[in-house]
């Protein structure tokens, strides 16, 4: 695991450990001529990158996220799915956590990367999602979406997606 592999992930274990955004309101009193006087100090809303995938296979099912701060420090999750799943399932899953572990991290605007064609299309409202269970994907990921400042989902070819697609297919694979 790289150095900032390492420090992203003790970012994300004291954010999971403590409950709150690291990029919260700072406020404090300073005493001038015994006056107090509140100062506010916001920081610019979290933004990251998310690159997302699912995999499915006869060995089970799992899902593979890579997360880069501005900073450059990068996250990398590998999920096995405790039920078995298609590989479209495995893929709105996939992009599911990834939009709720932003959402723990106090991120605000985000650009989500899947190599999915059937994903972004129904979720842009390009196609048609007929199954039930497709639907009810579209609509969890348009639920999520009204919590950010900003969201863009964007498809990318699978040859720019190997480092997330590698974690959802070690996913399948461990036990």
């Amino acid at each position: 695991m790289s150095h900032t592999s390492i420090k992203g992930q003790v970012l994300a274990d004291l954010v999971a450990e403590f409950g709150e955004s690291p990029l919260e309101e700072k406020a404090e009193k300073q005493n001038m001529d015994e006056k107090s006087v509140g100062t506010v100090s916001l920081q610019k809303p979290l933004s990251l990158r998310v690159y997302v995938d699912g995999a499915a296979n006869q060995k089970g099912s799992g899902v593979g996220l890579v997360i880069i701060s501005p900073e450059t420090i990068i996250i990398e999750k590998s999920l096995r799915l405790g039920f078995l799943t298609t590989n479209n399932e495995a893929e709105y899953k996939a992009l599911l956590v990834g939009m709720t572990m932003v959402k723990k991290m106090g991120g605000k605007m985000v650009k989500m990367f899947s190599d999915s064609r059937l994903v972004i299309g129904q979720v842009e409202g390009e196609l048609e999602a007929r199954d039930s269970r497709m639907q009810e994907y579209v609509g969890q990921v348009k639920h999520l979406q009204l919590g950010f400042e900003s969201f863009t989902l964007l498809q990318i070819p699978r040859s720019r997606n190997t480092h997330a697609d590698s974690l959802a297919t070690l996913a399948t694979s461990s036990a």
